[in-house]
């Protein structure tokens, strides 16, 4: 169950650092900008307690209909932040393998 809540707050957290640039003009602190990486590494969302990750893609799919707010609430609760695959793996994080749906 525990696997679950954190891929449902990583895809949060995709997903949300994915729409701030359209929010750039009423971003408030607590959200975060996508950040830049390098040719090939690619964003993921990381939960720092569980040290786990997903891709942009299984978020997506973990948030289908969820609200800009409960996405964002969601990425508050869980602790998710977005940073760069290959900072992800040197903090010692670990893909999140999706549950068969």
């Amino acid at each position: 169950m525990k696997t679950i809540t954190t891929g449902l707050v990583l895809t949060v957290g995709i997903l949300f650092a994915s729409v701030l640039p359209s929010l750039a003009q009423s971003s408030t602190p607590s959200m975060q900008a996508m950040p830049k990486c390098a040719a090939g590494d690619s964003v993921v969302g990381v939960n720092t307690e569980t040290k786990m990750y997903m891709t942009k893609s299984q978020m997506m799919a973990k948030t289908a209909g969820m609200s800009q707010s409960e996405k964002q609430a969601m990425m508050a609760k869980h602790h998710v932040k977005m940073m760069c695959k290959s900072e992800a793996t040197a903090m010692g994080a670990k893909p999140m393998n999706s549950p068969p749906m």
